[in-house]
């Protein structure tokens, strides 16, 4: 194929365009941290072992073979870019053309000799074999080696990038809850425990051998971490609500001696003072209450240790027992009540009586004046006889009606 001016600098073209495709892929293939670390560039290579080891291995001697490749590469472009400099403007003859069209689509590029064994050798044959290949031969064997580097430390960088990524995620959960066991001060639940020494096995692997990490291996820290968040945060809440809880409970222990000891002044009063039929509940016994106020105490003790789960089951039983002492106390108050209130009832109703009475001119009824007189005498007595008054009341009532309907 004999090439004229006008092709060979269209070549020549061509093969500049592709050495500066080349050189920019190159130059971001070393910008690329993982061939940076695995390299070595301006400091000690990655320890990296397994898998990586191997694929980094292979990687890198092929850019180093890349590297020696594209200064025999550049070698015949560069020569043929000086011949063609050097031709003159008229007169050029076809000797001149063909030795640049030689250097751009022959066997330009000598490699170095290798060593012939000596079973494939002849008698007369040379111990040593001369190899050379054209620029597009060089050109895919360059390329061969660079997809694989490429796809090398792009799988590595990759590969770190994203296992790197969770690492920080999974450092930040665990630290997290480390934190919140100090704060419950409690002891590293035993799932934290085997989460963080699964993690540390983990980055020491992601370093060494990202492309051989086990994916599963990672999978297995999400549920020791889920777990102990699970149980931590249970317990912060725990110890959240058992603040206030705690905050309350005196409140409530003073409620209920003071609800008491209004049950027991009103059942005291209403045996002494009142005799009746209605049924009397007796006070809760002083001493329960008081077991009440030692259990909140042995309680407080124990959470300002750090217990917070036994606690908070002995808190809530406690606060059941409060509230059910309360509804007992309250219950007793309210019949223990109810006998003064009546006698209190009856006395406001027979003062309404005898002033309709006055109001109606019945007030010197004989009658009246007796049943009022008896019934005054029995509801300002003590003890009262509770179901006479209600009696004697009711009698009043029925005469005043009487006297009026007349």
């Amino acid at each position: 194929m004999d090439l004229n001016l006008a092709q060979i600098d269209r070549l020549l073209a061509d093969w500049a365009q592709k050495v500066d495709i080349a050189n920019q892929n190159l130059l971001d293939l070393y910008d690329l941290p993982a061939y940076q670390r695995l390299s070595g560039m301006g400091n000690p290579p990655s320890n990296v072992t397994g898998i990586t080891q191997q694929q980094a291995s292979t990687a890198l001697t092929a850019i180093d073979r890349l590297f020696e490749d594209l200064e025999l590469f550049n070698q015949p472009i560069d020569r043929a870019r000086r011949l063609r400099k050097e031709l003159p403007s008229l007169f050029i003859n076809d000797s001149q053309l063909q030795e640049i069209e030689q250097l751009l689509t022959g066997m330009s590029i000598q490699l170095p000799s290798i060593q012939t064994p000596l079973a494939e050798r002849g008698l007369v044959s040379a111990n040593q074999q001369v190899r050379a290949i054209s620029l597009a031969e060089l050109l895919d064997r360059m390329s061969i080696a660079f997809a694989i580097a490429r796809d090398t430390f792009v799988a590595v960088e990759t590969a770190w990038k994203e296992l790197e990524s969770q690492l920080i995620t999974t450092h930040q959960s665990l630290a997290h809850l480390q934190q919140l066991a100090h704060k419950l001060n409690i002891a590293t639940p035993p799932a934290l425990i085997t989460a963080q020494s699964k993690f540390n096995e983990l980055q020491l692997q992601i370093d060494r051998d990202p492309l051989g990490i086990n994916r599963a291996f990672i999978r297995e820290i999400a549920p020791l971490i889920n777990h102990s968040r699970h149980e931590l945060e249970t317990l912060d809440l725990q110890r959240q609500q058992l603040q206030t809880d705690f905050a309350t409970a005196p409140q409530l222990l003073q409620q209920l001696t003071q609800l008491n000891r209004d049950s027991i002044a009103a059942y005291t009063e209403s045996q002494s003072k009142i005799t009746h039929n209605l049924p009397a509940i007796a006070p809760l016994p002083v001493a329960e209450i008081a077991e009440l106020e030692l259990w909140l105490e042995r309680l407080v003790a124990k959470f300002a240790a750090g217990i917070i789960a036994p606690v908070h089951i002995g808190l809530t039983n406690w606060s059941n027992k409060i509230q059910a002492y309360t509804i007992a106390a309250e219950s007793a108050l309210t019949a223990n009540r109810l006998p003064l209130d009546r006698r209190q009832e009856l006395r406001g109703r027979l003062d309404a009586l005898a002033a309709k009475a006055l109001a109606k001119r019945q007030a010197e009824d004989p009658v009246l004046t007796d049943l009022a007189t008896q019934a005054r005498q029995v509801l300002y007595s003590s003890p009262t006889d509770l179901n006479l008054a209600i009696d004697l009341v009711r009698k009043y009532e029925q005469v005043l009606n009487q006297r009026l309907a007349c």
